[in-house]
């Protein structure tokens, strides 16, 4: 139930589609009489439209989420590299059977480096199919010929495809592959994912290496860059998404802090 109540309400407070609501809202105070508060809410939204254009204002949320874990050295012995999906277009590879990949994909490319460089390495891929109306699972079949085309053979891959969010990834996965207390295990998710899921993976009492991909925006927020709505609400719906996990996950007691930090940097 709480999946469910969930994703609801994340459909409800997502950026874009709360700006669209307040419309349709406003449309019908206007029709109802309500005039006067039409007219503000109007202009509310005209100013926050404005914002999102004209300023990094997805930028300054998410820059401090993309700068929390910094790529390590990693030891010359890996234990096991775990990767959380989200990278692939789920509609098209259920659809056209093709592994289309989108703004997330740079997890897939790492991992196939990382697989490469340490043959030693147990690897899982922690996927599925978050929809909820829609959920129709994931074609396994196609992510193996994606990583068989890439050089890794999916032999060495456990496919892990039932997971429907981050808190899922991390107990399935955890069942699977049984870590034992002293391994090293590295993490592959994106930046702005990774303080959420390293506060799972620490609750769920596995430790793992950070390694983030993925990056939205520069170690900086800039000024001055030409104005682009579409851009700018994309990275804002990311990073409010990425802060209301972090509190809603903390709030069920699933993570170890509210904004988990390095280990050498935690109280």
């Amino acid at each position: 139930m709480s999946y469910y109540l969930s994703k609801i309400l994340w459909w409800i407070l997502q950026p874009g589609n709360f700006l669209v609501l307040l419309l349709v809202a406003t449309a019908c105070l206007l029709r109802t009489g309500w005039h006067r508060l039409a007219r503000g809410m109007i202009a509310a939204i005209a100013l926050g439209c404005t914002l999102i254009l004209l300023l990094p204002v997805g930028e300054w949320l998410i820059t401090p989420l993309e700068n929390r874990f910094a790529r390590p050295a990693l030891p010359s012995r890996l234990d096991g590299i775990i990767v959380l999906g989200g990278g692939f277009e789920l509609p098209i590879l259920n659809s056209r059977a093709l592994p289309e990949l989108n703004a997330a994909g740079d997890r897939y490319t790492a991992f196939v480096a990382l697989a490469r460089q340490h043959r030693e390495a147990k690897l899982i891929l922690s996927d599925g199919d978050p929809s909820l109306f829609l959920n129709k699972g994931t074609a396994p079949e196609v992510k193996q010929l994606f990583f068989s085309a890439l050089g890794l053979p999916p032999d060495r891959i456990i496919f892990e495809n039932r997971s429907r969010n981050t808190y899922e990834n991390v107990l399935k996965s955890k069942s699977l592959t049984r870590p034992q207390r002293g391994e090293n295990w590295v993490l592959i998710t994106s930046a702005a994912h990774m303080p959420r899921s390293v506060g799972l993976f620490r609750k769920a009492g596995w430790p793992i290496l950070p390694y983030p991909t993925d990056y939205r925006a520069p170690p900086t927020p800039q000024l001055g860059r030409w104005p682009d709505f579409s851009r700018n609400l994309r990275t804002l719906d990311h990073a409010v998404k990425e802060w209301v996990g972090l509190a809603a996950y903390y709030a069920l007691g699933r993570t170890d802090s509210l904004f988990p930090a390095p280990a050498a940097a935690a109280p």
